[in-house]
């Protein structure tokens, strides 16, 4: 055996096993977050797939008075070909897509338009859920960094608005690959953030500015100025589920 060949089969094996190594992690990492959504036991072929991650069609609201929602639209975001996050956008069947963008307004307002071109009110219970798989690690001071820049971007800077945006800014956590988070919005019950089904809080309930704190947030990925265009995009492009 020559020198080269004595050399380079330690490397060898020692890549073997980083790779099993990174196999056996990313299948536990798997594991768990496919068992964090313990709404419905579903079978594996009802779920949607998006980029790899796995959500229910249909989920229940977490927080008040329990009702379903449907998923209406998903994403998996990819930057330079780096995987960042898959996410979906429930609804309540009845509600358009574009639904999560007017929470503000008087429910009349908020329509959903048939075949027929007729509009139909929104219900005054709508609620909201958008679910978010990480597929990158992402530390808490970013997500507030987000929070507080994308909202002000989208106008929403007025004190009240502020001082509760910055209390829901306080239940962030940090995140590792995986991890899931659900921003669920239900009407006089404030908007809440789930970490892999453990609820961290409520903000704006009993509060006059419920509406306008879940537009303030929603705004971050819907707003006319969001995070990021594409995912936008994808979100609001209703699915067949």
């Amino acid at each position: 055996m020559n020198s080269s060949a004595a050399i380079s089969a330690p490397f060898f094996y020692l890549l073997l096993a980083i790779v099993a190594s990174t196999a056996i992690a990313s299948n536990n990492i798997l594991d768990k977050s496919s068992s964090c959504d313990t709404n419905f036991t579903q079978p594996q072929r009802d779920l949607i797939e998006v980029g790899g991650q796995h959500f229910h069609p249909i989920k229940h609201t977490l927080q008040g008075l329990e009702s379903n929602l449907i998923a209406k639209g998903s994403s998996h975001l990819t930057y330079f070909a780096v995987a960042i996050c898959s996410a979906v956008l429930y609804l309540e069947p009845h509600a358009p897509n574009h639904a999560v963008q007017s929470v503000h307004q008087p429910i009349a307002d908020a329509v959903n338009v048939d075949d027929g071109d007729t509009p139909q009110p929104l219900s005054t219970s709508s609620s909201i859920a958008l679910e978010i798989s990480y597929h990158k690690a992402v530390r808490a001071s970013d997500f507030r960094w987000a929070t507080t820049t994308y909202t002000s971007k989208n106008g929403h800077t007025q004190p009240h608005i502020v001082e509760l945006i910055n209390t829901f800014n306080s239940l962030y956590q940090n995140v590792k690959r995986g991890d899931r988070y659900l921003l669920e919005y239900q009407n006089e019950m404030g908007i809440s953030l789930n970490l892999n089904g453990e609820h961290l809080g409520s903000v704006g309930k009993g509060s006059e500015y419920e509406k306008e704190l879940a537009q303030a947030i929603y705004s971050i990925w819907f707003g006319e100025k969001p995070f990021f265009e594409r995912l936008k995009k994808d979100l609001l492009t209703p699915i067949d589920v």
